[in-house]
């Protein structure tokens, strides 16, 4: 892919992606509805894939990523 934007990410963290995207939190939702608004001229990825790390949102035209943090870090399983 040109310009690859996954940065080499394999097929486990791709359906760990997918998975996320179906079960946002709360904040999460908030803000994907915010930058959907697209006030920036940039589109935003929710959930996506890069290396070995799922980001909550991307903007690979920008290279801008933005995590949520919140208690789900604190999870052994997410550690």
């Amino acid at each position: 892919m040109k310009d690859d934007m996954f940065y080499k990410a394999g097929p486990l963290i791709f359906r760990k992606a997918e998975e996320l995207r179906n079960r946002c939190t709360d904040t999460e939702e908030l803000l994907c509805n915010y930058l959907r608004q697209n006030q920036f001229g940039v589109k935003f990825r929710r959930q996506h894939p890069a290396s070995n790390y799922v980001l909550d949102f991307y903007a690979h035209k920008i290279k801008l990523a933005i995590e949520i943090d919140g208690s789900i870090h604190e999870v052994d399983e997410v550690k």
